[in-house]
């Protein structure tokens, strides 16, 4: 069985701290260029932060990262900071929902070309590197929990210091 956790991360290309995923003890951007280097994964960060630049595509996430019982879903996890949205480097898990753990069977580049926030993840060059990982269902619950807190203290800062530009864009976060 292996570990996931939310825990803060220093970015290594700056002075910004952000919640990360670490598994089994690694940050798994890290992991990812360590097991693909010169493929830029270092730095990428999760979905489920509050930095998604487009409503739809978050909502695609959150929608996707907990499949309901017994089903399968293909979430993105790790997303370009650059962009903060599916336009760039999209790294993806395919989710199953085996009632007493959550298991990420495999994980891949999004390689999908048409944009359209719910085709993401219907072209997938899925990594030969990694076997999968299989979560408790209490320690996954965990996680997420704690990117709903941080996301929603984010929210919250964002909208106080920004409260002329939520007025004028008509877009819901």
């Amino acid at each position: 069985m292996n570990t996931i956790k939310a825990e803060i991360d220093k970015s290594d290309y700056g002075t910004d701290e952000f919640l990360n995923l670490k598994i089994d003890g690694f940050w798994l951007d890290e992991k990812l260029e360590e097991l693909y280097p010169n493929n830029m994964y270092k730095g990428l960060y999760p979905t489920l932060l509050f930095a998604m630049e487009i409503a739809q595509e978050e909502k695609v996430v959150w929608n996707r990262i907990s499949p309901k019982l017994g089903e399968i879903a293909i979430s993105p996890i790790l997303m370009c900071p650059d962009d903060n949205d599916f336009s760039c480097t999209l790294i993806l898990a395919e989710i199953e929902n085996c009632k007493n753990t959550i298991k990420w069977n495999k994980l891949g580049i999004d390689k999908t070309t048409e944009y359209d926030a719910e085709k993401v993840g219907f072209k997938v060059e899925w990594f030969e590197k990694i076997s999968g990982f299989e979560f408790s269902k209490d320690d996954y619950e965990n996680m997420l929990s704690e990117f709903k807190k941080h996301y929603l203290i984010e929210k919250t800062n964002w909208d106080k210091r920004n409260p002329e530009f939520k007025q004028k864009i008509p877009f819901e976060k």
